[in-house]
């Protein structure tokens, strides 16, 4: 079943190859009609979806859009979220805002990751960076660095997950709770991994004290009573 998934998941990977090299082409000769509608021809191909729909869906109800079966969901909300990039450099080309669609990708890449536990194909981790990079510390909306820390967390960086934990709770103090969260998390890791995150165990306390000192002065916060 494994070898059918992989099998499964290369054939869509290679026609996403396929058309990204046609995509070059056209954004090459500046030729942006043509390359929305490729990447729309694409879309409907591979996914069987229409780009207006997937404009109209949150992240969230995006992730429940191919159903339950993970070993099919996965490699096609990996898929759509290349489209959704491809988009954005289109349309960032034609001088048009793209954040939106970045965001939306964005959100998508990580949640398959997440979901899945492991990239999709070689290259996941590298278009997340690449995406992260785009923003050029413009602020993302409070979902999305959410996402953001867990991504950090999940790769081992644990000093940058902190670094957007803190820009999350000041865009949105009411995810003291997930940050309360993280701690308790890291805390339960090796001396080993917290310094290969680069945050050490006892910065992840003064971390917590500080959380709970701000945002539960009244003791609400305390690591023994969040769950």
């Amino acid at each position: 079943m494994a070898m059918i998934e992989q099998d499964y998941i290369m054939r869509m990977i290679n026609m996403m190859v396929a058309m990204l090299a046609r995509l070059i082409r056209h954004k090459n000769k500046k030729e942006f009609p043509q390359a929305l509608l490729e990447i729309e021809t694409t879309g409907r191909t591979l996914l069987g979806i229409d780009r207006d729909f997937i404009r109209s869906l949150s992240p969230a109800q995006l992730m429940e859009l191919f159903g339950s079966d993970l070993s099919v969901a996965l490699p096609k909300l990996y898929i759509l979220a290349l489209l959704l990039k491809e988009e954005a450099d289109v349309r960032a080309l034609m001088g048009e805002e793209t954040d939106p669609l970045r965001v939306k990708s964005l959100c998508l890449l990580i949640d398959t990751l997440l979901k899945g536990g492991e990239p999709v194909e070689s290259r996941h981790t590298q278009i997340i960076e690449e995406l992260i990079g785009t923003f050029h510390n413009r602020a993302l909306p409070a979902d999305t660095l959410n996402r953001l820390i867990q991504y950090y967390e999940h790769t081992g960086r644990f000093d940058r997950a902190e670094n957007v934990l803190y820009d999350l709770l000041e865009a949105d103090p009411d995810y003291a709770g997930e940050g309360v969260l993280f701690y308790r998390r890291l805390l339960q890791r090796s001396d080993a991994e917290l310094e290969a995150g680069r945050l050490p165990r006892n910065e992840v306390a003064d971390g917590l004290a500080w959380l709970q000192e701000r945002h539960y002065p009244d003791g609400r916060g305390h690591l023994s009573t969040v769950t």
